[in-house]
């Protein structure tokens, strides 16, 4: 079972953000997943991975598209997301210390929830005040 869906609201009208945001909700349904049936140590840790590989890619993308258009918010933005990935960068060394797999669980459902506000409020932005 998915842990959330895609729903047309969350588009902001720039294609490659919008496919990569798509993307990021994917990745987290695959972690909530993996989860769900109690998956082997390294499944996890190799989702933990791949989320935090494409988070990192995506908020370079996000940057770089924000430096483009000169985006006066840029650097609040950048902060933000600098923020979040030195979370999920300290969970994921937390999972390969010690295989905290209850807590996976937990942490997917907390970068679902920064997912969503980060897209409906400050990406959102990005077309509202940053054009």
């Amino acid at each position: 079972m998915a842990l959330f869906e895609w729903k047309d609201e969350y588009l902001l009208g720039l294609e490659s953000l919008d496919f990569e945001h798509k993307d990021l909700f994917q990745c987290i349904n695959d972690l909530y997943e993996q989860c769900g049936i109690q998956a082997e140590g390294d499944e996890l840790e190799d989702c933990l991975g791949q989320l935090h590989a494409r988070l990192a890619a995506h908020f370079a993308l996000e940057e770089s598209a924000m430096r483009e258009m000169k985006n006066p918010h840029y650097e609040a933005h950048k902060a933000e997301h600098d923020r979040f990935l030195e979370e999920v960068t300290e969970v994921v060394a937390s999972f390969r210390s010690d295989s905290g797999g209850e807590h996976v669980e937990a942490f997917a459902i907390r970068v679902k929830e920064w997912i969503l506000i980060h897209i409906t409020t400050t990406d959102r932005q990005l077309v509202t005040r940053g054009r």
